[in-house]
């Protein structure tokens, strides 16, 4: 065969096998995210080729210090050689991904040895930390062939990065790192720095530019309006159906002028809690103590606020993880209230704090008395707003609430003021302790 036609052979197939992918995904961003969806004022963090023992740490303190999560693509044969650093990073609440098991350039590797990159690095992080990862980021961001086809196969998503941080050059300091990365942020990028220099072509002790920059690349991103989301929230997160997000931005002038109309207020010094000063209109009602709310007697009416959880559902994937934030501010909101009823002159006779909502089980557990609502119009009615209301801001829609229908029945909650002074004491108690 013709020196010059081999020639041209092997480079065709190394060109469709190697750098046709490569091009396609890099440049074209096929079956790739290097960004994500942009308007949520979100950015992600992440960390390739540790763990590192010397400074893997120090990030995870910095990152604890922030209270943000990143990602940390992992090499397979560091996550054996560190397995205790592995499950530190899992338990701080970070992401872990898969950074190939050697750290090798994939190329020139044939199918066999690229599937076993990916496959012995999965194996390690399941094996030591008991979670499977769902995030791929190829060595040097290279790609070939089979890769490709072989993530989608597995369902392995891969992420870029949306432009570099050279954080791992001889030149790097924490000075360039923050500039390069400060200067060209924007919503739904998705940041690359390193917390190893062992890979090829990384300068020795670059990731301790990257320790000594990364405080100030956090208070970077704050101060241009943009917070710091974990992969699954920037990545997994969906765009809201069209009508969900038209029905959402009609519904908040309407409740707007709703509150101001029927006297709802914020309560002060709480994210979570709106009130009303209100006058018994029902029979004489006895409570579980004994104590009675009379026709005529002013109580203190209780809404969740609602543009609260709607910021809650959008930060948040998981309806379950919103929850558990929302009943923290739930509990965090119980000090201002009853610092509230002790310092309004026109609540001195209020004895009773009262509310209606399908979300009654939570509030249940941490101490509200929960009573049911009887027959009737009022009862269906509010019942009926207030699933329309779910339906509307949960991420899964109503499709998603049928599942559960038969649970959202509206229930009052009830905590007297002697309760709820008394449960007040009991948390300070304990936060002292």
């Amino acid at each position: 065969m013709d020196t010059a036609l081999f020639l041209k052979i092997v480079f065709l197939c190394v060109f469709i096998y190697s750098l046709a992918p490569t091009l396609l995904i890099r440049l074209g961003r096929v079956g790739a995210v290097a960004r994500a969806a942009r308007g949520y004022g979100r950015v992600a963090l992440t960390f390739d080729d540790g763990p590192d023992p010397n400074y893997t740490p120090q990030i995870l303190d910095i990152l604890k210090q922030y209270q943000v999560k990143a990602c940390f693509f992992v090499v397979g044969s560091k996550v054996r050689l560190y397995p205790d650093l592995t499950r530190q990073i899992l338990q701080a609440g970070h992401t872990i991904g898969n950074h190939g098991f050697r750290h090798k350039a994939v190329w020139l590797l044939s199918p066999g040895a690229t599937r076993g990159e990916i496959n012995e690095t999965n194996m390690a992080i399941e094996e030591i930390t008991g979670q499977k990862t769902v995030f791929f980021r190829p060595a040097w961001g290279l790609f070939n062939a089979f890769l490709v086809w072989y993530c989608r196969l597995k369902g392995q998503k891969v992420i870029l990065w949306t432009y570099m941080s050279w954080d791992w050059t001889k030149k790097a300091t924490p000075e360039s790192i923050c500039r390069k990365v400060l200067g060209r942020l924007k919503d739904g990028a998705i940041i690359i720095l390193h917390d190893s220099d062992s890979a090829l072509g990384a300068a020795k002790g670059s990731p301790a530019q990257v320790v000594a920059a990364l405080p100030r690349i956090l208070d970077g991103i704050e101060e241009k309006g943009l917070r710091v989301s974990s992969l699954e929230d920037i990545i997994i997160s969906k765009k809201k159906p069209f009508l969900r997000k038209l029905f959402q931005q009609l519904w908040l002038p309407v409740d707007k002028l709703a509150r101001r109309l029927s006297g709802i207020t914020d309560l002060p010094d709480s994210k979570i809690w709106r009130i009303a000063l209100r006058r018994h209109r029902g029979r004489e009602w006895a409570m579980h103590d004994s104590s009675v709310l009379k026709p005529g007697e002013l109580y203190l009416e209780l809404h969740v606020n609602n543009d609260r959880l709607m910021e809650l559902i959008d930060e948040n994937t998981s309806v379950e993880r919103a929850s558990i934030i929302a009943m923290r501010e739930v509990l965090n909101g119980l000090p201002p209230l009853v610092e509230y009823l002790n310092s309004e002159k026109k609540l001195e006779n209020v004895d009773i704090v009262m509310g209606i909502t399908l979300l009654h089980r939570g509030l249940g557990r941490i101490g509200f008395t929960v009573a049911d609502m009887k027959p009737g119009l009022f009862k269906a009615f509010t019942g009926w707003y207030e699933r329309w209301l779910l339906g509307v801001f949960h991420p899964g829609g109503f499709k998603k609430l049928k599942t559960y229908r038969e649970k959202l029945t509206p229930k009052y909650v009830i905590m007297t003021r002697q309760e709820l002074t008394q449960k007040n004491k009991t948390n300070d108690k304990h936060n002292k302790i």
